[in-house]
């Protein structure tokens, strides 16, 4: 197939496919969960998200991208069969939690064992990562690390998915800019799996843009960043087992790629881990949910849900023009420099919604 259709055919279609299967689900879910009053529960902590809309969007997200990614797993850089073993087990963790409200523990256990399975069995890591970052440990303690970093991204993924369309915008940025990099690396089925996910995401989009028609879930939310965490490592894998002259011609180095990755993670991962040092500092447990999220923040300063996910995605393109800009710079003072940009964005915010506080 790909020796006959031009490879920008393939990417369009792997987008327009995926995106119509997507809608199609969506509206199919919209219908039935309607039809039988499955809406989500508001949150009291928060009360962002309103009554009667059901929560199971993520359906449309998976049935798209499994539907046509199917057709490039063949491809040999993955185990794509383990992959699919993980994404099948947090489909049904998310559905159960959309629907019924798993404990906490539950659900986490169930994304280490797809985040293990993953990471051990699906050949989607290099060994010569950890000489790109700088480690030098037993192979199955990077393992372990890549496990807990993808679940972690799994969670802090989700987190973003408290106000309309914004995991949906973030999810279709970032894998969009990873399938172009898998384009430049000339990995064809790789790439057509980061474009289904972006056309099943904006299939999604399509009704969960503001005001929404329904939400992403954990259904939805748990397979994107997933996904993301594994086609970031992927990446860098086929980076590190690259020759020289393949390399991608905007990012022609390992450091370079890791750089851009990190610029993909860097938002999500930073407001995580700075709402768990928050709810630390005030004695609560972490899985605690409350308002002091970023999108939660804008809102609180009087954006309307479009200029919040507006706002939050100008700081994640700027993040990865950053990161373009130092793609030449050691990772390290680069990681550094992506974190202070996101301080800094979040500093800003913080002081408007201050500000509006104090005037009111």
């Amino acid at each position: 197939m790909t020796n006959t259709v031009p490879n920008y055919i393939i990417y369009l279609a792997s987008v327009l496919v995926s995106c119509i299967v997507s809608m199609y689900s969506v509206r199919k879910v919209l219908f039935i969960t309607t039809r039988n009053e499955i809406y989500d529960t508001p949150d009291e902590s928060r009360k962002i998200k309103g009554a009667k809309i059901p929560s199971l969007g993520g359906i449309g997200i998976f049935t798209g991208f499994m539907v046509v990614s199917a057709f490039y797993m063949y491809d040999n850089i993955a185990n794509w069969r383990y992959v699919i073993a993980s994404i099948v087990i947090l489909f049904f963790t998310g559905i159960y939690d959309d629907l019924a409200n798993m404990r906490p523990s539950k659900k986490l256990l169930a994304q280490l064992l797809s985040s293990g399975i993953t990471m051990y069995f699906a050949d989607v890591q290099s060994a010569a990562l950890l000489q790109i970052i700088g480690l030098d440990i037993p192979q199955w303690l990077y393992l372990g690390i890549l496990t807990f970093g993808c679940a972690f991204f799994i969670n802090a993924f989700n987190f973003i998915d408290g106000i309309d369309a914004l995991a949906c915008v973030l999810a279709i940025m970032y894998t969009t800019t990873l399938g172009f990099m898998f384009v430049g690396l000339h990995a064809t089925a790789a790439a057509c799996i980061c474009f289904s996910l972006t056309g099943a995401t904006a299939g999604l989009l399509y009704y969960n843009r503001s005001p929404a028609k329904i939400y992403m879930g954990d259904t939805g939310s748990m397979l994107l960043g997933f996904m993301i965490f594994v086609l970031s490592v992927l990446l860098l894998k086929l980076y590190t087992g690259a020759a020289i002259g393949q390399l991608h011609q905007f990012v022609p180095t390992y450091s370079g790629a890791a750089i851009i990755v990190l610029a993909l993670l860097t938002f999500p991962v930073f407001d995580a881990l700075r709402v768990f040092v928050y709810r630390a500092s005030k004695g609560k447990s972490p899985l605690v949910a409350d308002r002091s999220h970023m999108h939660y923040y804008l809102i609180d300063a009087g954006f309307t849900h479009p200029q919040s996910v507006a706002i939050i995605a100008a700081i994640n393109v700027l993040l990865l023009a950053l990161a373009f800009a130092i793609k030449g710079w050691p990772i390290a003072p680069a990681f550094a420099a992506l974190l202070l940009f996101a301080a800094t964005s979040m500093a800003v915010v913080y002081g408007i919604r201050r500000q509006r506080r104090q005037s009111i």
